[in-house]
């Protein structure tokens, strides 16, 4: 692993008293372990805001905003790991979370 990814805050949106958050935390995990294995030293350092939006039998949808220094090919690589942190077992969850992301060079 190259990068070093660190949670600089997380917002959820969900009814109250919701046992999906458990999941969601799971599913940034799964996000997290993602970026560190698709990115490389090669994409700098950057700060990154994720926005995740999830409803019932829908596969989660992604909104990313990252800093003005990521250049194209590391926005792709930070697409193909969320595409690969999605997966069926969040497809029962329904609310959404924002995550502020910095990634940094180990």
């Amino acid at each position: 692993m190259y990068k070093k990814i660190t949670l600089n805050g997380i917002e959820l949106s969900l009814p109250k008293y919701d046992a999906t958050a458990v999941t969601l935390f799971d599913y940034l995990d799964d996000i997290i372990t993602s970026l560190e294995e698709e990115l490389s030293d090669d994409d700098g350092n950057f700060l990154l805001s994720i926005d995740v939006d999830f409803s019932t039998n829908n596969p989660p949808r992604h909104n990313v905003l990252s800093s003005e220094t990521t250049n194209a090919a590391t926005e792709k690589k930070i697409a193909k790991a969320l595409n690969n942190s999605s997966s069926g077992k969040f497809d029962q969850v329904s609310g959404s979370v924002k995550v502020n992301l910095q990634v940094k060079d180990r």
